[in-house]
């Protein structure tokens, strides 16, 4: 059966459950207005928060509702889906991620980073959210950068929001 074939015989217009559908089209069910809810409160708190599921349990579609319902004046969100990387390698990607040249130390652009998170902060008044998809697969060592990287003002000041989004066994290992 064809996919237009298929899509008349049930009386649809679209694919029911493609990745593609519009955020505005998305059914809210109660769970995922709570889950929606909680997220906009890390946001809203510059945390660092973490969303876990089985697989095409919709978590990735929950960073795109909650990315899509934030003021763009407000708030500007990095999206990095490519987790199973080494440190280095990690800084590149944030880097090119952030719009930063790459550098080949990590300790220049873990600086760079700060700064330029710090920039978007007080010149452009926007907070940067960072959403680590696959995060299940984020070395020890990566997770370690992450909690340093939002260090800002001797741990005064929450000037990134970083959301974890992985399967299960993420909550096992931040709970090690």
């Amino acid at each position: 059966m064809k996919s237009r074939e298929m899509l008349s015989y049930f009386g649809l217009s679209e694919v029911p459950f493609g990745k593609e559908i519009p955020t505005d089209a998305l059914l809210l069910l109660p769970s995922v207005k709570n889950n929606l809810a909680a997220a906009r409160l890390l946001v809203e708190t510059r945390g660092i928060g973490v969303i876990t599921g089985k697989a095409g349990s919709g978590k990735s579609c929950l960073l795109r509702l909650l990315a899509d319902g934030l003021p763009p004046g407000l708030y500007r969100t990095f999206y990095l889906g490519h987790s199973s990387v080494g440190v280095v390698e990690f800084y590149t990607h944030l880097s090119a991620l952030f719009g930063l040249e790459p550098r080949l130390r990590r300790a220049a652009m873990f600086r760079e980073l700060q700064q330029h998170i710090l920039t978007l902060a007080a010149a452009s008044h926007l907070h940067p959210i960072l959403f680590l998809d696959e995060a299940h697969l984020l070395s020890n060592d990566i997770l370690t950068e992450i909690r340093l990287l939002t260090n800002f003002h001797l741990d005064s000041l929450n000037a990134l929001t970083v959301i974890l989004c992985g399967n299960e066994t993420l909550n096992r290992r931040l709970g090690l």
